[in-house]
Formats: structure tokens, C-alpha cells, sequence
């Protein structure tokens, strides 16, 4: 008896079984047992799970409803589900909209107006008698908001909520015939918020909070102007307490989400008394919001901090002289990073001076930043895929019409707009006002440099409490970290390659330090590391591995519940933390963002040292999360990355200013010296000078790379693997070539080697074929598997870096019918949230000897993962940037590793004597690769090696 896939509706949700008679089996086996007919329905609901739009149980999966109601008709046929219901849908409402009384109501019918007796809806689905038929995305939304209707009650946001749903669905459902009305709604507008922004107008007596609404992500206020002025200046205050909706002119309503109200009403609270307390919530908003919402019965609210409140331009220029931290403009800066190669490209990026498309720099106003965000979201609403811009007297330019371009100048209108200069009435008073730490930024001129102090120190050599034995090179770093110090540097930049552990030679130096205290002859001080979340308890077991005894000390952590007890009832109001526990700690353990939170409780303790790990996190100047790390008061810094340079040179300049202020010169020189006009001769001297000792004193930068410092550590084998693409994947590539070649429309560069990548990757991903027909139809599919079929056969372990989600879940069925394996392989995507991200680690370390596979994007799966278990990397689709391509590597390469690390790098070649996209493309990286390594040049592609790789493509030539 042969498998079949069932499925079952139910209230949360699509129960979908593989059974064989009366039983039903294991999930993780499906991919190997389901007939081929059942395998792209297999694969379906893989990418599903892995989306987390369905959960996968011992034996079923459950798929919400959401989900079955947008699949496509073919993906419906895959799972071998019954076509969409012809049922259509009749909504009636009744009473005003305002009043508890309204209501509204569905009754099914059939395209002739008759109604259908006894009709059930179970979610997305329909069920007509014993027949079952699927919701279109319309109708299961339609549905959705009438039953919201029915349980809002008295709630009167709940209501207008659906209420406001049910307007937007109901006049293309009408219109397409899917749906009729009864009664009429209303024509009335309800409009939304769920986010806020803060300013501070006034003084005195009559200073005033005005927040200014937003919606979650954007920027952008959420109020035209007019509409903004009334809730802001009037309706919020005319009422004591927070409302859920608020009328205003025009007969339109507006409505806050629960988690606004509730932040909103710390606001309205502090709004009724005394200015200190307003200006204490503009001076640190997040950790006002944090303390007060960590009181109440909700406490996922504090996890929405981040989203409720944006932190915006406007805000920060209307109280500067408040002692208010003030988002600065760097306009020298242009050469911005992108990450045009992405599988979002292309994007319009925004600079200060406007927005940067493809190889143009638009200078844009706020009128003319507002015109366009118009422009762009009309074209996104009707699927366009770019929109002409043409100012008076200038060739026009074509600009992508992506959220990522909306975005950006929705940010650079709101910023042009706030611009305008404050006058001295509305500047509030700065006596009593409580200050962020507000630094010498270095940026347009040096303001701030550092002298090399007098320091004393315990003699050289590894701490007693070191329990590891450091290999050669980490105890030559210990060795330089100690020499920095007793030479009075004030910091240094650690930046070894990947997995040459800069975490075992920071914490051989802090405790030689802490020695040096115990002993007395260094002064007796905290220590601080700051971290990213994710890699905090990394470093608490990390100490704990490589130190014995009390190692540091004790730690006290200033996050998660350390955070709470660490926080103090401040008379003004000002969330505060204990700084007396802080000057007594031995060493404490912190995040980026509560560092930037407290900067002025962390700012007044003197530490010792200061450690910031991952300090790409501080490579961006103006940042409030920089000025936060420089402003610290530390006798000593270190500054650890793997990467100092990874999309321009103002990232080093910005990561060595926080170790040693004013080594480099102010950034507005710098940036002209090296950015404005690439010079290899004069990057290399610029490593030369970090890299050289001065005076006697060690260099500021130590950068080492593991081929040089780790001999016992396995070599890496790289296999340049060619094959010839199949005439399938020819005939699209050259159609692509075709399309793209000689198009001078601005922004062609982009989309066309977008474009070419895909389809160098697979003619068709979309493509209805058994698992050999797919793969033959990829030349690079067909290196990878054969790869693979060798790694299989000898029973090692591989990671696959693909970027592509659509093609990260086929692969995996793909490669668990190929291989009969266990289970699917796992996957770890930008989707794929931290703890179930570490859970598949885990499981792939921990797993028993033999054959695995992982499948990983390379932005989500190239940092912060030691995979060791496995000694082959696959690069199926190449980045953009060959850092990012190396860190994927190290994830194998990497101290713990103790086979060979063979690297594959499948290329498809056309066999007709022209140069292929792929192979134009291994050139090109390697070319960055080397000249990253000789003389730290940026590993992103600027515009001229992207028209470059086009135009060397569309012709065939090297």
C-alpha cells in the first residue's frame, strides 16, 4: 500500500499527515517515503515549517490558515488540495460604526445569489455538505475581520481595526465578483497607528511632550500635517488617561494599537508633571519606556520597545542643547555601502546630499524627497518595477521602485524637513536637564586626541589563572595586548581572522590585569565587555572555560533580569542605574544597546578597561551607538573584529577613532585621502602605519590570518569545479544577456546582473520536474551533487551556502530523498529566529558520525556559528563581498577543526568560448580577496567593477 498526504481543517490551522493505511508517518521521513507525485507538496511544506508559517510535530504538520489561503493554484495542486470555493461571499452591515451596536455579517452564496444552507467555515476553508473547497487570500481575510467585528464588543479600537480591514478588502472583492454587500459602510476614514516618535516644544510653564504617531518600521509620520497638529497639540491632552480611539477633524478616527496605548501613557503621565521629567523621558526614551512597561501585567511589551518608539531625526534636532544625544549628517560620506548583490536588489540607497542610484547621486529637498516616495509607492501598489524621475533642466534617472528606495526617502524627506533651524523660543532651558554623553566627534575636524599615558603593570607573562595553553600566536597576542598597556596606549584594534581566538587572548590579558590589581600595582578598577546579545552567554561560559579560580571575578550582568536589579528609583525621574554596584563590580557583562541606553550611568564610572567585541557594531559614525562606546571612561580599549573593513574605509576610521581618538585625523581628511578615489599604493601604506610600531610602542592593529598563524590547524583545499550549462539554462542565460546588454536606462546595471545571476544559478527554480530533471537543468547543481555524491560516500559532513529560499527548501528534499537521510537537512535563513537557529546547530555538531548536510544563506549563517563538525563548505551562489564568502568558510575553518576543509566552488561555463557570469565573477572576487588582504580595501563592489562584470558578461569577454 503506497503513501498518501491527507489533511484535515481544524481551528488553528491544517493538519496535513503522510499516512500508509492507518498509519501515519514520522514527519522527518517524508521526503523519502511520499511517492514522487507527493515530493513537490513535500518540498512545500518544508519551506513552509521553515518559514514558520506551519510547525512540524512527530507526524503531522500543522500549516496556519493564512497560509493555505495565499497558495497559488499550482501550490494547492502540489499538496493535492480541492480548488478554490466558487462560493461568494455577502457582507452586510449595520448601525454606525462608532456605536457597540454595529454589526456585521457574512452569509455564503452561490455566483447566482441563491444562499447556501448550512455552509461551515473552518479558517481558510469552506465546507458545503461533504464537500470541502479553499478561501481565496480575499474572502479568508473578509471573513476574518466580520468575525473580529463580532469579538471586538465594546471595544471600540478591536472594532474600527476590522472595521478599517473591511474597507480596504470589500471594493476589489465586489469588483472581481467575489463578493457582494448589503448595507453600506459607511465612507469613512480610520486611520492607524502602532509606533511614536517624541518632541519637546516650549519652556517653562508651557513646555509640552507632543508625540508623533507612526506606523511599526517606518519612519515616516503616520498623519498628514494637519492631522498630526490636532492629535499631538490637542486631543492627546485633553483627556487624562490615554483613549484607544481619538476623532479627529474631517470625521476621520484614529486608532492605537495596545502596546501605544500603553507607552503612550508614560507619556500623558509625565506630560502633567514637572519638566524634568519630560525632559528626562527625551533624554533616554527606550529605557523610560523599558522601566515603566516592565511594571505592568504584559511583560512581552518590554520586547516591543524597539518597534514602539522611533527614534527620529526630528526628535534629536528639536532638543539639541538639551543635552540630548543629536543624530549628526556626514555628507563626505557617499561611498555607501549596498548590498546590491542581495536577493533584494536592486536598491535606491540614501546618502545625506540625497539618494544614490547605481552609479547617480540625486540631490533631493524634502518637497522633491516626498514627490518621488509618491512616485515609487505608486509604482510598488501597481507592480511597477521603476519610475522616472526627471528634475527641471537634468537627464532623468530611473530609480527602482523597492521598499528599500521608499524607505529611504521617506527617511531623507522627514530629515530635510527637520533641518530648518530651531529659534531660540522653541529651545527648552538646559539647566536641570538631564544629558546624554555627547562627544568630540572627530568628524569634520579633530576635536579630541589622545596622548600615550604613563602606566605601570605587573611583568610579562601568561596570568596564573589561565587555563588553557595558548597556542603561539594567541600567547604573541597576549604578549602585544600587555606591551600596548605598559606603553600607554590607549587602545588597540585586535582584528585576527576568524577562529584564531581573539576571545581566549582578551581574557588572558583582562586577567593579567586583574593580577596586576590583586597585586597593587595597577590601580583597582571594573572591567567592562560589551557584546552582542547573542554572544553574551558565549562569553560568560568562555571565561568560565579559560580561567580557573574566581578568574575575573565576579560578573555582574547589566541585562535581562541583572538589568532590573541593577536599575534605581532616580528623584528625577531619569532611569538610572546603580552606578555604586557598577564602581564596585569586578567585571560586568553588557549589550550595545543598554551601553547606549545608560550611557550616562556606564560614563561615569572610570573602567580599567573596555572590550567591545564584534566592533563592527561601532563602525558607523553619527551613530548614538558609537558615541556611546567612545564616550566611555576607560584607562584602556580593545576593539575586536574579524572584519575592520568590510563595505568602506570610513568603518576603520570610525572602529580605530573609538580605541585611540584622533590616530587617523578627522574623518572628513580621511575620507577624501582614501575614499574619493581608490588608490591601492595608498591603502597599503595605510596598513603599513596601523600595522608599524610608534616610538617604541606596538602597533595599534593586530591583524592575522589562520593559514599564517595556525600550522596544526588543516589546511583548506579549494576545487574550482567547471561544467558546461545544459542547453535549457543557455537559451535562458543568452535570452537574459539579450534583454540586459547595451541598456543604458539608469539602474540597468543592477537589475541586469540580478537577473543574470538567477538565472546562473537555475534557468527555471519554479520548474515542475522530478529531483534529476532539476538538477540537470543547473550546471552548478550538477558540481554540487557530484560533490556531494563524494562526501556521502565517505560519510563527512558539507555546508551549502545558498541564498535563495525557494531554492534552500527544494534542495533539502532534494537532498534527503538523494541521500535517505534521517531527516531534512537543516536550515538557517534570515528567517529563522536565534533559539531554533541554535537548536539545528547543535543538532548538526552534536549529531553521531556520518553523512549530514546544512543548508545556510550566507549573510544569516557566515557569523556567529562554529560548525566543525563538517569539513566541506559548498558555495552554491556566490556573494558579493569575499569577506562575507571567508566568513562562511570559517564556520568549518576554524580552531576544533581537525580534518581537511575542502572548499567547492561550482562554476557553469558556457562551452562556446565566451566568458560566463560565473567565472567573470570567481575573477573579480579573488581579485578583491587579494588585494583585501595586501592593503585593507573595502571587499564590497563599487560601481565601476559592477558595470565592469556586466558589460565583460553581456560581451563574453575576461
Amino acid at each position: 500500500m503506497t503513501h498518501n498526504l491527507t489533511f484535515v481543517p481544524a481551528p488553528m490551522g491544517t493538519e496535513f499527515r503522510l499516512v500508509n493505511g492507518l498509519d501515519s508517518a514520522p514527519f522527518d521521513s517524508w521526503a523519502i517515503a511520499a511517492p514522487t507525485a507527493l515530493l513537490p507538496g513535500i518540498d512545500l511544506l518544508n519551506r513552509l515549517v521553515a518559514e514558520d508559517r506551519a510547525l512540524a510535530d512527530a507526524d503531522f504538520v500543522l500549516v496556519e490558515h493564512a497560509a493555505i489561503a495565499d497558495l497559488s493554484a499550482a501550490e494547492a495542486a502540489a499538496l493535492h488540495l480541492p480548488p478554490l470555493s466558487e462560493a461568494v461571499a455577502r457582507v452586510t452591515t449595520s448601525g454606525i460604526v462608532t456605536h457597540p451596536a454595529f454589526s456585521a455579517s457574512l452569509q455564503w452564496r452561490r455566483s447566482t445569489g441563491q444562499a447556501i444552507v448550512g455552509a461551515e467555515r473552518i479558517g481558510a476553508w469552506l465546507r458545503i455538505g461533504d464537500r470541502l473547497g479553499r478561501l481565496s487570500s480575499a474572502l479568508f481575510a473578509i471573513a476574518e475581520a466580520i468575525a473580529a467585528v463580532g469579538v471586538a464588543g465594546n471595544d471600540a479600537a478591536s472594532r474600527l481595526v476590522a472595521i478599517s480591514k473591511l474597507q480596504e478588502l470589500l471594493p476589489a472583492a465586489t469588483q472581481d465578483g467575489s463578493a457582494t454587500t448589503g448595507g453600506l459602510l459607511p465612507a469613512i476614514d480610520i486611520l492607524q497607528a502602532d509606533a511614536f516618535s517624541l518632541d519637546l516644544v516650549g519652556e517653562g510653564a508651557a513646555m509640552r511632550l507632543v508625540p508623533i504617531l507612526h506606523r511599526a518600521g517606518q519612519t515616516a509620520p503616520a498623519l498628514p500635517p494637519d492631522l498630526q497638529a490636532a492629535f499631538g497639540d490637542s486631543q492627546f491632552n485633553q483627556f487624562s488617561t490615554v483613549r484607544p480611539v481619538y476623532t479627529l477633524p474631517g470625521g476621520k478616527l484614529l486608532v492605537l494599537s495596545p502596546a501605544l496605548r500603553r507607552a503612550l501613557g508614560e507619556v500623558r503621565r509625565r506630560q502633567s508633571g514637572k519638566a524634568s521629567a519630560k525632559r528626562a523621558l527625551m533624554a533616554a526614551p527606550r529605557a523610560v519606556l523599558h522601566a515603566a512597561l516592565e511594571q505592568g501585567d504584559d511583560p512581552t511589551l518590554v520586547d516591543q520597545i524597539d518597534s514602539l518608539f522611533v527614534e527620529t531625526s526630528a526628535y534629536s534636532d528639536r532638543v539639541a542643547g538639551l543635552g540630548v544625544w543629536t543624530p549628526r549628517v556626514v555628507p563626505w560620506i557617499q561611498r555607501v555601502g549596498t548590498d546590491w548583490f542581495g536577493p533584494d536588489a536592486p536598491k535606491g540607497r540614501q546618502i545625506p546630499g540625497g539618494l544614490v542610484v547605481g552609479d547617480r547621486t540625486l540631490a533631493l529637498d524634502a518637497v522633491e524627497a516626498e514627490a518621488l516616495r509618491r512616485q515609487v509607492e505608486d509604482a510598488i501598489g501597481q507592480g511597477e518595477p521603476s519610475v522616472v524621475w526627471a528634475p527641471p533642466g537634468e537627464t532623468p534617472a530611473v530609480v527602482p521602485a523597492t521598499p528599500e528606495t521608499r524607505q529611504a526617502l521617506t527617511d531623507l524627506a522627514h530629515q530635510r524637513a527637520a533641518a530648518r533651524p530651531t529659534t531660540d523660543s522653541e529651545k527648552p532651558a538646559v539647566a536641570d536637564a538631564p544629558t546624554s554623553l555627547l562627544i568630540f566627534a572627530n568628524e569634520e575636524e579633530v576635536e579630541h586626541s589622545q596622548d600615550f599615558l604613563a602606566r605601570s603593570g605587573p611583568a610579562l607573562g601568561l596570568p596564573s589563572s589561565l587555563a588553557t595553553t595558548p597556542k603561539p600566536h594567541q600567547e604573541q597576542g597576549i604578549a602585544w595586548l600587555q606591551k600596548s598597556w605598559l606603553a600607554g596606549r590607549p587602545g588597540v584594534l585586535l582584528a585576527d581572522d576568524m577562529g584564531l581566538g581573539k576571545t581566549l587572548q582578551s581574557l588572558a590579558f583582562l586577567a593579567w590585569l586583574r593580577e596586576g590589581m590583586d597585586a597593587g600595582v595597577i590601580g583597582k578598577a571594573p572591567i567592562l565587555i560589551v557584546a552582542p546579545t547573542g554572544l553574551l552567554a558565549n562569553w560568560k561560559a568562555e571565561h568560565d572555560r579559560h580561567l580557573r579560580g574566581q578568574g575575573l571575578g565576579e560578573c555582574l550582568a547589566a541585562y535581562g533580569d541583572g538589568l532590573r536589579a541593577l536599575r534605581t528609583q532616580p528623584a528625577d525621574d531619569v532611569p538610572a542605574l546603580d552606578q555604586a554596584r557598577l564602581r564596585r563590580a569586578a567585571w560586568v557583562l553588557t549589550t550595545y544597546e543598554t551601553l547606549r541606553d545608560y550611557d550616562r550611568d556606564f560614563g561615569a564610572v572610570p573602567f580599567a578597561a573596555l572590550l567591545a567585541d564584534e566592533a563592527q557594531k561601532v563602525k558607523t559614525p553619527g551613530a548614538r551607538v558609537t558615541d556611546a562606546i567612545k564616550g566611555m571612561n576607560a584607562d584602556f580599549r580593545i576593539a575586536l573584529t574579524g572584519t575592520p573593513v568590510e563595505n568602506r574605509l570610513a568603518d576603520l576610521w570610525c572602529i580605530v577613532d573609538g580605541v585611540h581618538s584622533g590616530w587617523l585625523g578627522d574623518l572628513k581628511r580621511f575620507s577624501r585621502r582614501y575614499e574619493d578615489d581608490i588608490d591601492i599604493e595608498k591603502l597599503r601604506s595605510l596598513k603599513t602605519f596601523l600595522e608599524g610600531s610608534f616610538g617604541g610602542a606596538p602597533a595599534l592593529l593586530l591583524r592575522r590570518m589562520k593559514e599564517d598563524e595556525l600550522p596544526d590547524l588543516p589546511t583548506a583545499e579549494f576545487h574550482l569545479k567547471e561544467a558546461g550549462m545544459p542547453a535549457q539554462q543557455v537559451r535562458a542565460y543568452d535570452a537574459v544577456i539579450a534583454a540586459v546588454a547595451g541598456n543604458e536606462r539608469r539602474g540597468a546595471v543592477l537589475e541586469g546582473l540580478q537577473r543574470i545571476r538567477q538565472v546562473a544559478l537555475h534557468p527555471d527554480p519554479a520548474m515542475s520536474a522530478t529531483d534529476e530533471e532539476f538538477i540537470a537543468a543547473s550546471a552548478r547543481l550538477q558540481v554540487c551533487m557530484d560533490a556531494l555524491d563524494r562526501i556521502a560516500a565517505v560519510g563527512e559532513r558539507a555546508l551549502i551556502f545558498l541564498d535563495s529560499l525557494d531554492m534552500q527548501s527544494r534542495l533539502a528534499g532534494i537532498l534527503q530523498r538523494r541521500y535517505r537521510m534521517n531527516a531534512p537537512p537543516a536550515i538557517i535563513s534570515g528567517e529563522v529566529a536565534g533559539p531554533r537557529r541554535q537548536q539545528r546547530v547543535d543538532r548538526f555538531q552534536g549529531a553521531p558520525d556520518g553523512f549530514d548536510a546544512m543548508i545556510l544563506s550566507p549573510r544569516a549563517g557566515g557569523v556567529g556559528l562554529t560548525l566543525t563538525s563538517a569539513n566541506h563548505v559548498i558555495h552554491l551562489s556566490r556573494w558579493w563581498n569575499p569577506a562575507v564568502e571567508d566568513q562562511c568558510t570559517g564556520r568549518a575553518l576554524r580552531i576544533g577543526q581537525s580534518r581537511t576543509v575542502h572548499v567547492h566552488i561550482p562554476v557553469g561555463t558556457l562551452g562556446d568560448g565566451r566568458r560566463s557570469f560565473d567565472q567573470n565573477l570567481h575573477d573579480l572576487l579573488d581579485r578583491k580577496r587579494r588585494l583585501m588582504r595586501e592593503a585593507l580595501l573595502p571587499g564590497g563592489l563599487d560601481d565601476g567593477d559592477q558595470r565592469a562584470l556586466l558589460e565583460a558578461t553581456a560581451s563574453g569577454a575576461d
